[in-house]
């Protein structure tokens, strides 16, 4: 689920690709239908979570038609060149057995395989809750490993090793659970690889910089691949990163700030351009959707920037380049910087938006009605938030809404959805 309203100074790398068999009018003769209506957003599969079976998830439900199905680079090409594609394929037959359409967000950034950063990777780890040691077998740590990264869902992003045995690595912070025997996790730059950064929250994790020539080889052979194995719709997103660090990293990349533009700036424009005409060629019948955020401040270019993508890639793929964000909540307008551009082109463009967040918890009501402390608009109920973000949605220009699981299966909800995609899909 996205963030929220994204204010901060951040820098968006591309970050997904999407897949998606729609059934509603064509952008063009040579184009898939537009997706349309209600997309439920399940949470993200990779091996030990796979999609399951159809009970698993509401691909039944008739008010949905579809289903956004997320996942990371590193889930999908595990080793260089190597692909699992049974975590897509099984979605894909669970789509042609219930009539809907799919959407594969496959995200690179905090998402992208530890090998492209010289990982070395284990499957064999135990560990303790709030226990600051990390256990394997076959991980034969040395003493170079002290200062390498660890990345590891059983600990915080950044975690380093500071002390080892041969089976017994102490790390820089404790467990989040206790594992034993079977944890996977990966030991960074044990051997030559791209440059990385290790991110803080809101979007913790391990990336590397985007527009590094390795890093764009391989994302997007990647995409080609992907585009190969798969037909339909195909989506584009982003993650954050820190602004001075791949400022940095551009102008050593080659990349130099202009009058109006950033090093950084200029390099996220170029790169973008780049991979989004990687994805028009491996998916030349479906349109590819950017997520509009800002991707710098406003003192660095960040809305000229997004502003001239949105333009560049509507007037080099009329009817093919889509539109969305991950922002959608009661109070929004079409004036707003994120959702003008699907305003302003849902005509003829494909649109779409995902919701900020849930109604699963009144802090998450509160955001979706922009109420205090998140603004300072009344607070809603439940079912008002999530109606009045439907009509907002449908007002902005939107023909899908991607809508939290634990929304689209409440008995509550189920003649609003009825109602809400219907008039999305109208559009």
């Amino acid at each position: 689920m996205g963030n929220a309203l994204k204010t901060l100074g951040i820098l968006a790398a591309l970050a997904a690709a999407t897949v998606a068999f729609p059934r509603l009018a064509a952008a063009g003769p040579a184009s898939k239908p537009f997706p349309a209506g209600i997309v439920d957003l399940p949470g993200s599969i990779s091996a030990s979570n796979p999609i399951g079976p159809i009970y698993s998830h509401p691909w039944l439900n008739v008010n949905v038609a579809g289903m956004r199905i997320r996942t990371g680079w590193k889930d999908i090409e595990t080793q260089d060149g190597v692909y699992n594609w049974k975590l897509i394929d099984d979605c894909l037959a669970l789509a042609a057995t219930s009539g809907k359409f799919i959407g594969l967000g496959a995200i690179a950034g905090i998402k992208s395989p530890p090998w492209l950063m010289g990982a070395d990777t284990f499957t064999d780890g135990s560990t303790t809750l709030n226990v600051a040691t990390l256990t394997s077998p076959t991980a034969s740590f040395v003493a170079a490993d002290v200062g390498r990264v660890i990345d590891c869902d059983k600990f915080p992003p950044g975690t380093t090793i500071i002390s080892r045995t041969g089976t017994v690595a102490t790390l820089s912070a404790p467990a989040t659970a206790t594992k034993s025997g079977n944890l996977t996790f990966s030991i960074l730059a044990r051997h030559p690889g791209v440059p990385f950064r290790v991110l803080t929250a809101p979007d913790s994790g391990v990336m590397p910089v985007p527009w590094d020539p390795v890093v764009l080889t391989q994302w997007t052979a990647f995409v080609s691949a992907l585009g190969f194995s798969q037909t339909g719709e195909s989506y584009l997103a982003t993650q954050q990163a820190d602004v001075d660090y791949f400022n940095a990293s551009a102008v050593a990349a080659g990349y130099a700030a202009t009058v109006d533009f950033s090093a950084g700036m200029v390099a996220w424009q170029a790169v973008t351009k780049k991979i989004i005409d990687t994805y028009m060629t491996a998916f030349p019948t479906t349109p590819p959707f950017i997520t509009v955020a800002r991707p710098f401040p406003n003192n660095q270019g960040g809305t000229r920037a997004l502003n001239a993508i949105v333009a560049w890639g509507v007037a080099k793929y009329p009817g093919r380049f889509g539109i969305m964000n991950s922002q959608l909540h009661a109070t929004s307008v079409p004036g707003n910087l994120t959702n003008a551009a699907i305003y302003n082109n849902w005509l003829t463009q494909p649109t779409g938006v995902q919701f900020l967040c849930s109604t699963s918890t009144a802090g998450n009501v509160a955001r979706l009605s922009n109420s205090p402390p998140w603004g300072s608009d009344p607070l809603l109920s439940a079912y008002a938030a999530m109606n009045n973000s439907f009509t907002a949605a449908v007002n902005i220009g939107c023909r899908y809404v991607e809508t939290c699981e634990v929304d689209v299966i409440n008995p509550a909800y189920q003649t609003m959805l009825a109602t809400q995609g219907a008039a999305l899909k109208s559009k």
